[in-house]
């Protein structure tokens, strides 16, 4: 398997947005940060992160625009469900 073979497929395999080692333990460890600083704080952390995923959008090398555009979302809209 040629080195491109092997990254093709671990993007097909790997959740670069919210890999397995983030829920190590008892809690996801977004969850296990809203325990320690609150909501509030983690909501404020989650619109930080969307704002720097956009404005690194395709300057990582070697990597597509489009998984930063989903951690993006993803903060976006974790951001989104603790406001409601």
């Amino acid at each position: 398997m040629t080195d491109s073979e092997y990254e093709k497929d671990l993007a097909i395999k790997y959740d670069f947005i919210n890999p397995d080692h983030y829920k190590k333990g008892s809690k996801e460890v977004w969850k296990m940060m809203i325990d320690i600083w609150g909501k509030k704080k983690f909501r404020a952390y989650c619109e930080m992160n969307a704002f720097k995923y956009r404005m690194r959008l395709g300057e990582k090398p070697s990597q597509p625009i489009e998984r930063d555009l989903e951690k993006a979302k993803w903060y976006e809209n974790k951001a989104k469900e603790l406001t409601a």
